[in-house]
């Protein structure tokens, strides 16, 4: 079975697929729950065309954009307390699909129970809705207490969502290879004589590992200190299915010293959820959570990135699309991740930089392996702490040791 899932399997989440029937074994954000309001909202997770709405009762769903009857867009229905009323005939739909009412139908003819329309659990949990789109509803996974959506002891802070136009996977593995890092952000990230930028130095990169996890993969950064009694240590972390937690910003954005951090690691969790629209969009759900002991953290976070502006010269002549890009990490990204093919389209030649790209495909793959025989994959029983929450762990800060 493993030789018949292939690269090309990853990236591609329709309805069917292997990479689909993996997604569809996972809680996938879909929304902000302060985005929901008295409308329905349309949205397109995993190729399917959904429309999400709060009803007057307070429950949520999530439910097929087309009405059943005669297909018209449910995007446009009225919201009702009982669920979602179609305009076009009047037929009521609660938050699980049921039809409750058909006024069209003469009284006594109503066929209510013969039709149902498709709906998928929801959850809400720290300013986000989950949907849980696999194939049996009636008995999904536990919503794991992924730790930014927890309260405990700090700030909360959700990013705008982003969209963007290209394949989930193209960004996902990016954070698997570092070595992009020094060399296409060079000082955009960090800002000149910030430990980001020390740290990152192209002429004196640090080494790199990949590690294998619980939740999926995480890239361990090193770099000896300057006293040789120890070593800086920087880690991504890659959540399957496609969550990204960082924990760096606090130092290489704020230009602090990892010696701050002494081995406790940072105050700083930054988390990005990925949901694939379809094989050539995505949307991203970013929550940050800081436990640190400055008061307006956020507020000079947000500082920090306006500065985070191209300092490319456009020449005149110069009609590329998205051009400038140098000296903005966000664009630099869309460039040379949107620029690509979808993985299994496009030809490579891999080296050993980018082992860590060749072990997340390789644990990818097996991942999807399970999730086709029928197994629980990785990342969707995950361990939580006494405390309830489960942690993604990305530490920053010094070590005596590897």
């Amino acid at each position: 079975m493993s030789a018949a899932i292939k690269n090309a399997d990853i990236p591609r989440v329709g309805a069917g697929t292997p990479g689909g029937t993996w997604f569809r074994s996972y809680w996938l954000p879909v929304s902000r729950s302060d985005e929901i309001f008295d409308i329905p909202k349309s949205v397109k997770v995993l190729g399917e065309e959904l429309v999400l709405f709060r009803a007057k009762s307070g429950e949520v769903g999530l439910v097929g954009q087309d009405c059943p009857h005669r297909g018209a867009s449910l995007e446009y229905a009225d919201v009702e307390t009982k669920g979602i009323r179609c305009p076009y005939h009047g037929w009521l739909f609660d938050v699980n699909g049921n039809c409750l009412e058909q006024p069209s139908e003469f009284k006594g003819k109503e066929f209510c129970s013969k039709v149902r329309q498709k709906a998928y659990p929801t959850k809400e949990l720290g300013g986000l809705i989950f949907a849980y789109l696999g194939p049996d509803s009636s008995d999904p996974p536990a919503l794991p207490n992924y730790s930014p959506l927890i309260d405990h002891g700090g700030a909360r802070m959700h990013e705008p969502v982003r969209y963007f136009d290209y394949n989930w996977f193209n960004f996902f593995e990016n954070s698997a290879d570092p070595a992009h890092v020094w060399i296409l952000h060079g000082e955009s990230a960090y800002g000149n004589g910030s430990w980001g930028s020390r740290f990152f130095d192209a002429k004196d990169p640090p080494d790199f590992e990949p590690v294998e996890t619980e939740y999926g993969l995480k890239i361990v950064l090193s770099k000896p200190t300057n006293n040789g009694n120890g070593f800086v240590i920087d880690e991504m972390s890659l959540a399957f299915p496609s969550i990204l937690q960082i924990g760096d910003t606090e130092f290489v954005h704020g230009n602090a010293d990892p010696s701050d951090l002494n081995s406790r690691g940072s105050n700083y969790e930054h988390f990005m959820f990925i949901t694939p629209c379809d094989d050539q969009s995505f949307m991203m759900f970013t929550v940050d959570y800081y436990t640190g002991p400055q008061n307006d953290f956020f507020g000079r976070l947000k500082e920090l990135r306006k500065r985070e502006t191209p300092k490319q010269n456009v020449k005149e002549y110069d009609r590329r699309p998205l051009m400038p890009f140098r000296g903005n990490v966000r664009a630099e990204d869309v460039v040379t991740q949107g620029t690509q093919k979808l993985l299994g389209d496009r030809k490579e030649h891999l080296g050993t930089a980018d082992r860590g790209i060749i072990m997340l495909r390789r644990m990818v793959r097996t991942a999807i392996e399970d999730a086709m025989l029928g197994r629980t994959p990785k990342g969707v029983d995950l361990s939580a702490g006494k405390d309830g929450i489960v942690r993604i762990d990305s530490f920053v800060g010094l070590r005596d040791s590897l």
